[in-house]
């Protein structure tokens, strides 16, 4: 007796484009028509499709979801997450936590350099140069500069004092020796070490200086020192020795530590990170929602130099507030406390909104959308602080959703310097665009120095293991009723060759399993 096949049960439902074939501008090169990807309009998706989605290289734009065309775009766009239970912070995010809590407990922003009773006073300088790492450079390679003319003109005049004209120095005179007491010249030199004669004109001139002094010990770091004093103290004290590694074994810190400090009785000011439901919307997201716009705005014109007309409540609504993710709660009470979903995570300083996170709550992961400030707090590093409470947020929620322990920063794109900086974030890993397998990224970054596009699974015998083959298996949602696609067929009087290659390359690209519970609207 033949299997009967069940109708499906309505779930997802979208709407595919064929838009894969037009180029567009690109956003990171600025080209005019080599940005490709394959959208779709996604009508309603249940958390658990979009994280299938999501780890098949397809991200959300509000009710939009697209998926690069990684063989065919200028900038290769691969997904990224980072393993957030095992997160590692470097000492560079260490510096802006501090520099934040630096802020909050005392009201400090950015310290000037001032002399006298000024000296610990702290101003605000939202623009320093002193923060441009190119002026940095450029102030100590003046003051070398000055030390080294200093010194020139101090050998220079002992030599002078010395022996007057050099032209008309003896040979019994080259072999005498100079002592100088200044800093740079207690060493005694020989006039013919320092002294050189050009034949063609008669003239003499100092040589070029020939480094270190090789009779000295090289100098040595100050942390080297420090380790050899905290060395010689332990075994004076019969002590063992201990390795840094060790060491940090003892008494690791973790990212809470630096983030949730102990403030002190009257801190400066008071920071509060809130996390509410934009779709659909919560009443503390509506009661908050035209302050959220406007440090929207400012933040677009500020740092991405966009018109006003751009920044409408229209089109905010459209990119960071709609959502086709379902909010969904387990019937058995389990995982988060405030379920699945999309939300905002909203940064209030003193009862003044001046940042938001704009975040999925899916079951296996934190899938950050945006996050924009107020550029009047452009010196505190509020994009690089707020990836950081939303590793820590991930963090908290693993402790009801044990499956939840991913953080997704979008796409990491190695041909654009200015994305970068989500490598940061370790251990981190990126997605193959040709068997969705998961590999660490610092066995990718060879391969993309080389290559903008490449296959990230080493092994060439792996394949997609999410593959569609069978037209047939795929939901439809027509005639007001799911069905599958077999069925859909029949209805439609018989198969249409074109619609059925649109209809497989769909299904190829959202994977089988989606492929087989998500309805495409037809």
């Amino acid at each position: 007796m033949a299997s009967v096949m069940m109708e499906p049960k309505f779930g997802s439902v979208v709407e595919n484009f064929k838009n894969e074939n037009e180029g567009y501008k690109c956003g990171y090169c600025k080209s005019k028509s080599s940005n490709y990807s394959h959208g779709m309009w996604a009508h309603q998706l249940t958390v658990h499709d979009y994280q299938d989605l999501i780890d098949r290289g397809w991200r959300r734009s509000g009710y939009y979801c697209y998926k690069p065309t990684m063989h065919k775009i200028c900038c290769p766009m691969y997904t990224i997450k980072c393993q957030a239970i095992d997160f590692k912070i470097t000492k560079s995010q260490k510096k802006v936590i501090k520099r934040v809590n630096r802020f909050i407990d005392l009201g400090e922003r950015v310290k000037s350099k001032l002399t006298g009773d000024d000296s610990n006073t702290c101003v605000f300088q939202e623009a320093s140069s002193e923060g441009n790492p190119d002026w940095m450079a450029a102030q100590q390679t003046s003051h070398v500069a000055s030390v080294n003319k200093e010194k020139f003109a101090q050998l220079k005049s002992s030599l002078q004092e010395l022996k007057g004209d050099y032209s008309g120095a003896s040979r019994e005179t080259d072999t005498e020796v100079i002592t100088e007491s200044s800093d740079c010249l207690k060493q005694e030199v020989k006039l013919q070490d320092i002294v050189e004669e050009n034949p063609a004109t008669g003239t003499r001139s100092l040589k070029p200086g020939n480094g270190p002094d090789k009779d000295k010990p090289p100098c040595k770091k100050a942390k080297l020192l420090r380790l050899e004093r905290r060395k010689q103290k332990l075994e004076s004290k019969g002590l063992p020795l201990e390795t840094s590694a060790q060491k940090q074994d003892i008494n690791p810190k973790k990212l809470e530590d630096f983030l949730y400090q102990k403030m002190p009785p009257n801190p400066a000011h008071r920071l509060q990170v809130r996390l509410v439901r934009s779709q659909p919307p919560s009443a503390e997201f509506k009661n908050s929602f035209v302050e959220s716009l406007n440090v929207y705005r400012r933040y677009q014109m500020a740092i991405h130099r966009d018109p006003e007309t751009k920044c409408s409540e229209s089109q905010y609504k459209r990119f960071l507030v709609k959502s086709p993710l379902e909010a969904w709660r387990p019937a058995d009470g389990s995982g988060p406390p405030q379920g699945y979903g999309s939300f905002h995570q909203q940064y209030w300083l003193d009862e003044k909104l001046v940042a938001v996170g704009v975040i999925d709550i899916l079951p296996r992961c934190v899938s950050s959308v945006y996050f924009y400030y107020d550029p009047d707090f452009s010196d505190l590093t509020l994009g690089t602080y707020g990836s950081l409470r939303e590793v820590a947020f991930v963090r908290t929620l693993h402790s009801n959703a044990p499956e939840l322990k991913w953080y997704y920063m979008g796409f990491y794109i190695h041909s654009c310097p200015k994305m970068r900086y989500k490598a940061g974030l370790s251990p981190s890993m990126l997605l193959c665009p040709e068997t969705y397998t998961w590999h660490p990224i610092e066995e990718c970054l060879p391969l993309l120095d080389k290559k903008k596009y490449s296959r990230l699974e080493p092994n060439p015998s792996v394949v997609d293991g999410n593959a569609f083959d069978n037209i047939n298996e795929l939901v439809v949602f027509y005639d007001l009723r799911p069905m599958y696609y077999s069925r859909y067929r029949e209805l439609r009087g018989g198969s249409n060759d074109l619609e059925d290659e649109e209809v497989l390359h769909y299904a190829q690209l959202v994977g089988r399993t989606c492929a087989k519970r998500v309805l495409l609207l037809r």
